[in-house]
């Protein structure tokens, strides 16, 4: 499945809902993973490369429906791409003494599908100028678009086998589905808006366990993100927000 077919899909049937305001926007993600897994195999230790404001863009659709006259209910749709990233570092008998451990790495690319589902609340209204808190339950489903690094071994002391299957098995470490939060503002002038928001996993833990021949090793991992975005707001019903 294409994920821009998907995208345009999820779009249309937004379109026609019976919502009062569809936005559409995009946002960047400044995401930050937490993981203290270390796993330990013979020689080698393995562990997720700590990712400190890695960026991406998130385009987005969300449609609100009135509650009350301060109150509004929403279904969103949004997706970015992020990485796993996984180290191996691994000493020898045969590495020289100015190189006690060599490390290499491998990832995972992660296409992550995201349907918060909240409610805001129009605290300022002052003519054409709006400002929202807004608080969401957000649903994620990863879908890993997964390339093994390949290369022929044995080729020197710095490439094995094992090393390759070790990179590799990043491939076992994302969850396919878990659930984040959202918490933020969103400031309207006119039709165009801005937001920000931050995200967290619910979770203490957004990962299976990392498995290499056969085995299962405990690998928790967490992430956090800032979001900032800019949105059109088309009004579906006569009677909206204005």
């Amino acid at each position: 499945m294409r994920i821009s077919l998907l995208i345009a899909v999820l779009l249309c049937l937004s379109i026609k809902s019976i919502g009062q305001d569809l936005r559409i926007g995009l946002t960047t993600v400044e995401e930050r993973s937490f993981s203290n897994s270390l796993v330990r195999l013979d020689s080698v230790n393995v562990f997720e490369q700590t990712q400190n404001g890695a960026s991406y863009l998130m385009p987005f659709v969300k449609v609100d429906w009135t509650l009350s006259e301060r109150f509004y209910s929403s279904f969103g749709i949004q997706f970015y791409r992020s990485f796993v990233t996984l180290t191996a570092s691994y000493t020898s008998e045969l590495f020289p003494e100015h190189s006690p451990f060599i490390s290499k790495g491998g990832l995972t690319t992660t296409n992550n599908f995201e349907f918060p589902v909240g409610v805001s609340y129009l605290l300022i209204k002052k003519k054409k100028f709006k400002l929202f808190l807004e608080l969401s339950a957000v649903p994620v489903w990863s879908i890993q678009d997964f390339e093994p690094f390949d290369l022929e071994v044995p080729q020197g002391i710095d490439w094995t086998q094992e090393i390759l299957d070790v990179i590799n098995a990043v491939e076992t470490i994302p969850d396919p589905f878990y659930m984040n939060y959202q918490y933020g503002i969103s400031v309207e002038y006119k039709r165009f808006g801005l937001t920000f928001f931050r995200a967290a996993n619910m979770s203490r833990s957004i990962s299976t366990d990392y498995e290499l021949y056969g085995q299962s090793y405990n690998f928790q991992r967490r992430i956090r993100s800032t979001r900032i975005g800019l949105y059109y707001s088309f009004g579906l019903k006569k009677k909206d927000r204005e």
